[in-house]
């Protein structure tokens, strides 16, 4: 497959890190800070009986992940995520790139 205009126009989707963390849970909200930006997040909950809620300020809901589910948002420059289980004590697996 060619590109019409060459590679001029291609654009890097990703941010200039990558960035794995596995994270147990608290019922409290915690920022998870990834240390530069990232552009796109997956975060999997891997509880089998708690649900996680995902927020970029710490008060404003972004997602919430029922257990077993995983999630990937695309995102423009962020450098941290804010976690929180309804229960809290399990393990969430977080990816940025």
């Amino acid at each position: 497959m060619a590109f019409e205009d060459g590679s001029k126009n291609v654009k890097v989707i990703g941010g200039p890190i990558s960035f794995y963390e596995e994270y147990t849970t608290t019922n409290l909200y915690v920022e998870r800070s990834f240390g530069g930006a990232c552009n796109s997040l997956t975060i999997t909950n891997d509880s089998s009986t708690d649900t996680v809620s995902i927020s970029f300020d710490g008060t404003t809901l972004e997602a919430d992940l029922k257990p077993g589910e995983s999630l990937t948002l695309n995102t423009q420059d962020r450098s941290s995520v804010y976690i929180i289980g309804a229960t809290g004590g399990d393990n969430v697996r977080i990816w940025g790139w």
